[in-house]
């Protein structure tokens, strides 16, 4: 009978030990796989992340590609307005200009300190009331929003150089000029 309570006790002691030994392989395992999670979980995201940057990559070029194609009809609706308004200069025919620019545009300056501001016919009759000059210009800003926009070019009519601003606005499918700002340059 003395046998069997120290055989309990062995068997009590290798329950022990092997409870034991199972608790640390457990938590070995666990360590490794839960420790293996967040790289795991970082691989997974970048993949996943990935991804969708590159369905957005894809997304975004043809958006880009549509915007780009948007911005040089704009572009090239603009520009039109402002050739017509240079071609106006060229000629000596205000008539020219007047599609490119809206009924009610003003022209505006500034004359020895002090602001000018007139309806925009007093342009045509000046171009009309010119001989035709050697006239060109170069564009220094587009910028566009919407159905507005900012134009800034350098222009020369003969002799005379100006810094020329504009605004225009979206007709139906045409530009339209509402004002004109100039300074003259040297």
């Amino acid at each position: 009978m003395k046998n069997i309570p120290e055989q309990k006790n062995i068997i009590s002691s290798f329950e022990d030990s092997y409870a034991d030994g199972l608790r640390q392989s457990i938590g070995k395992a666990s360590k490794k796989i839960f420790s293996a999670l967040p790289g795991l979980a970082i691989i997974s995201t970048l993949t996943i992340g990935g991804l969708l940057i590159s369905c957005q990559d894809n997304n975004n070029q043809n958006n880009k590609t549509e915007v780009m194609q948007n911005n040089q009809e704009q572009k090239e609706g603009i520009l039109k307005a402002i050739d017509l308004y240079v071609e106006a200069g060229r000629k000596g025919d205000g008539s020219i200009a007047k599609p490119a620019f809206a009924s009610t545009a003003t022209m505006s300056w500034s004359e020895d300190g002090i602001l000018k501001s007139v309806p925009i016919q007093v342009l045509f009759d000046g171009f009309s009331a010119a001989e035709p000059v050697e006239s060109n210009y170069k564009l220094t800003t587009l910028d566009v929003e919407g159905d507005a926009a900012i134009v800034r070019i350098q222009s020369q009519f003969g002799p005379n150089k100006y810094a020329d601003m504009f605004t225009l606005v979206k007709d139906g499918s045409n530009w339209k000029i509402i004002s004109k700002i100039y300074q003259v340059t040297k």
